[in-house]
């Protein structure tokens, strides 16, 4: 039977919008379509297709390194030495993370595996171009190989490729191939053990992954002893409490709570005594405790209790309102912030040389994160930058002071990227990094970010508008899945597998979406009082 939806051969058409450097198309046989062994043929097809895709960006990304390689990168004189002196490399990830319109670090990683591809294992990149193996294949081998010193990498690559087939020959999968790649890598590598587990520690970090329905996940890469006896502790005070008289909660929630209290409050007794520990407290009994500062954009009519709409956990994303009125009580300080009918702050303090620290935090709110498009650098990590420099006649004023991640402030402090904003009619351009007269120039204009290599993107600040502005839509309220249809539906979606241990917990609510509230200001809570403006 012919699938339904498909009006014409054209739309089963690929042409490039950019057919200059693109050419010709890429069409599906509608006829495909009508058997099943027509639709596994043009599955396999367009897997061919995509890692041929994935080796010509890789071939691609290569030559784009080199184009930037090739670019004088002089800059602005009397500058401090960058990024450890390897401003090209740096360069080349903002100049690909603009162009692909991707994070940075997704762009390292991008730039890292196409030029490791490309010039350190020949055959990989053919094997790919030829459809042999998949880019998750290709990256199994290169992740692994990029710790080996380059002298050894490409005849390591190209044994682990020999590992691609099983015995009886079927092409193992990404993840069965990584298990076998990792396991060779630790067999050949040439030096110990030892040394590679110093060098490994260097890497030991923390990071958080915003999740849905007000939830997130905290991850940590840590020595492996280190981890295991994190683990134990925290499951021990579990265990304990488990068997506490009223003690409603699994044994995996516990094993959240008391993760939370260790790193909030760490009051949890060892389970070493033996002893059934105290209670653990639940996350809305620790809110109170809280003492790093975090922010929470929260509109008035929700802070009063009038509106149950949602409010913004900067760093985060949607919070519900009974979380947002938990912090605002437990908050030492408000601020008040003034918001025009588009959610942008629009009055709170002075204009100085050093932006004093009430300028500041207008900046931080207004801004949100590194103006530099794709950069989600958080506002507290972000630094104060004079648009137009304050030696090339810049003011410090709010509409000339903006916020730059750490690198991006050096890549325009070089003056190899420019932050500048269009020309006002009938004046002459404001670029960042160019002499001007004697009076201070005119801000005006739209913001821009322009690259080593002339990609212009707009800059803007964060929008919350989503978050803190009306209602557009409202959407119907679904039925409640109950705990018996849960357990038929098996596990959660996109969080993974759900715990044995844990019971399915309702997703849809069962009461219409509250209405926005009337006011169009907004409080900003502080967990903790301190005052103190980012570095310049």
């Amino acid at each position: 039977m012919p699938t339904a939806g498909l009006r014409s051969a054209a739309e089963l058409e690929f042409i490039s919008r950019h057919p200059d450097a693109l050419h010709g198309s890429l069409s599906l046989d509608p006829q495909a379509l009508d058997t099943p062994d027509g639709v596994s043929q043009a599955l396999r097809a367009l897997a061919d297709f995509d890692s041929f895709s994935a080796s010509l960006r890789a071939l691609l990304i290569d030559r784009h390194t080199q184009h930037v390689a090739e670019t004088p990168l002089a800059g602005r004189e009397s500058q401090p030495t960058r990024f450890g002196g390897d401003v090209e490399h740096a360069a080349a990830v903002a100049e690909i993370a603009s162009l692909q319109n991707t994070s940075e670090a997704a762009a390292a990683r991008t730039m890292n595996f196409s030029v490791a591809l490309v010039n350190l294992h020949p055959a990989l990149h053919e094997a790919l171009a030829a459809g042999d193996i998949t880019e998750a294949h290709a990256r199994a081998i290169v992740d692994q190989a990029s710790s080996l010193p380059e002298s050894v990498a490409e005849a390591f690559g190209i044994e682990a490729l020999s590992r691609l087939h099983t015995r009886k020959g079927r092409v193992r999968t990404p993840g069965e191939f990584r298990a076998v790649v990792r396991d060779l890598r630790e067999r050949l590598h040439p030096e110990s053990i030892v040394r590679r587990r110093a060098a490994a520690r260097e890497d030991r970090r923390v990071w958080l992954q915003p999740d849905e329905d007000g939830m997130c996940t905290l991850s940590a890469l840590l020595p492996a002893e280190t981890a295991t006896s994190m683990y134990a502790r925290i499951d021990a005070v579990a265990r304990s409490a488990r068997g506490r008289e009223g003690e409603v909660r699994t044994l995996a929630q516990l094993r959240a709570d008391a993760f939370i209290n260790l790193a909030l409050a760490d009051r949890l007794d060892p389970a070493s005594t033996g002893t059934p520990a105290a209670s653990v407290p639940s996350p809305e009994e620790l809110l109170g405790g809280v003492k790093a500062e975090i922010v929470v954009h929260i509109p008035l009519a929700v802070a009063l209790g009038a509106s149950d709409d949602v409010a913004q956990l900067e760093g985060y994303g949607v919070i519900d309102a009974d979380t947002a009125r938990l912090l605002a009580a437990a908050a030492p300080t408000w601020q008040r912030i003034f918001t025009d009918d588009e959610g942008v702050p629009v009055k709170l303090g002075r204009s100085t040389y050093r932006p004093p620290a009430g300028l500041v935090r207008f900046i931080q709110y207004r801004d949100g994160t590194c103006l530099v498009p794709g950069c989600s650098c958080a506002a507290r990590r972000s630094e104060i930058d004079h648009t137009i420099e304050w030696q090339d006649g810049g003011t410090t004023d709010a509409e000339n002071l903006t916020l730059l991640c750490p690198k991006h402030h050096a890549l325009k402090s070089l003056a190899l990227f420019r932050l500048r904003r269009e020309a006002a009619e009938g004046s002459a351009p404001t670029v960042a990094g160019t002499k001007l007269p004697k009076e201070p120039p005119k801000v005006s204009g739209q913001l821009l970010w322009e690259t080593l290599l002339g990609t212009i993107l707009p800059a803007e600040p964060l929008s919350r508008d989503h978050i803190l502005g009306p209602r557009t839509v409202r959407l119907p309220a679904g039925p409640v899945e109950t705990v018996e249809t849960a357990e038929l539906a098996g596990p959660r979606g996109p969080r993974g597998p759900r715990d044995p241990e844990m019971p399915p917990t309702p997703t849809p609510r069962d009461s219409p979406l509250p209405k926005p509230p009337p006011a169009r200001g907004s409080w900003d809570i502080q967990t903790s009082d301190g005052d103190e403006p980012p570095p310049f």
